[in-house]
């Protein structure tokens, strides 16, 4: 991108209005401060982003002396990102507003899911006057059925990577946190600056026996995943697992695969927390300290991570693929990461903008 156009200026200089005001609403004369782009030039933007009716004008800022400012803030409810979650016994379909919040959610089985039932959710989900459609995102980290097309642009996300997006924005302090996805499934992911996909933890090897769909055996996924566990006790559903206590001694059992699996990444990433997210995350406080002394067990002398529970429970994942699907198709979160970094080893250039 060429800084010195005026046009590739302006469209940056928006990217960073909106990403400043994705934090809160504020005045004019402090967006130019914090931005440092001048008055004239915010005031031109924000007027026309008014006029598209993606920012509005609210009550007078009077925390500081002088004339007040009309405090600005995004418009939430002027546009929509959909999320499609596809997992092995449903499929549900989502619509958050600007900010990253659900404004609606279906769930249909897959068994027995009637031709068009998806294609009606996405309809729902996309009417409204004056709302306009920024784009979509898929959770699945298998083979897509056949389903209908989603707004484009789409992007695909693994659960993990949602689930951790979910956590990340929920709260501070967790770079170098390992996400391990419990649900059906296991998937995983790693925030090292950036949230890094780690989809062989679910392979790693954890006991002699056990076939698994990947075609090793003894995977973690084949010992101790909703589905395996669902097929070794005859629990109804994952969610039973987790709320009805006949299965508690299950779910214990289930703690020494895991931990076998998270001591050896932990080894591996040098990770310094962990935490379980998804459908199974939500077990009481004995289940997660005997998970914790399990690896504590297993780890080398000086190596330790703390182990605790997402905060989000199966809500995050499609709440952390919105979050992702607004960073790439409205806020343009990685490109003006990007451009950040260009502007630490060409100041110069970054300033003209």
């Amino acid at each position: 991108m060429d800084f010195s156009k005026p046009d590739n200026a302006r469209v940056i200089n928006r990217m960073k209005v909106l990403s400043e005001l994705r934090k809160g609403g504020c005045s004019r004369a402090e967006l130019s401060r914090r931005l440092g782009i001048n008055k004239v030039s915010i005031g031109d933007m924000i007027q026309g982003m008014v006029s598209e009716g993606i920012i509005k004008e609210g009550k007078k800022d009077r925390s500081s002396p002088g004339r007040p400012g009309t405090i600005v803030s995004i418009e939430r409810s002027a546009g929509r990102v959909l999320v499609l979650d596809i997992r092995q016994r449903s499929i549900s379909v989502s619509a958050s507003d600007l900010s990253g919040s659900v404004l609606r959610y279906e769930r249909f089985p897959r068994n027995g899911l009637e031709e068009g039932t998806i294609e009606a959710a996405i309809n729902r989900m996309s009417s409204g006057e004056n709302v306009r459609l920024y784009g979509s995102a898929i959770i699945s980290s298998e083979p897509l059925p056949d389903l209908p097309e989603l707004p484009k642009p789409c992007m695909r996300i693994s659960r993990a990577v949602a689930e951790a997006a979910a956590e990340t924005a929920a709260s501070d302090n967790l770079d170098n946190t390992l996400f391990l996805s419990w649900s059906d499934s296991f998937d995983a992911a790693i925030l090292k600056d950036t949230l890094i996909p780690l989809p062989t933890l679910a392979h790693i090897r954890v006991r002699k026996d056990g076939e698994c769909s990947c075609g090793g055996r003894g995977c973690l996924e084949a010992s101790a995943s909703g589905k395996a566990l669902m097929a070794a006790s005859g629990a109804p559903s994952v969610r039973d697992l987790v709320r009805n206590s006949s299965y508690a001694s299950v779910m214990m059992e289930a703690m020494k695969p895991i931990a076998m699996a998270l001591a050896e990444s932990i080894q591996a990433t040098a990770a310094s927390k962990v935490m379980i997210t998804g459908d199974l995350s939500q077990l009481p406080d004995d289940a997660y300290a005997h998970l914790q002394n399990l690896i504590a067990s297993l780890l080398p002398p000086g190596r330790d991570a703390v182990v605790f529970r997402s905060l989000l429970g199966e809500k995050g994942a499609r709440e952390g693929a919105a979050i992702m699907a607004l960073d790439a198709f409205f806020y343009h979160t990685d490109l003006l990461r990007k451009l950040e970094a260009i502007a630490d080893q060409t100041p110069s250039l970054w300033n003209a903008v």
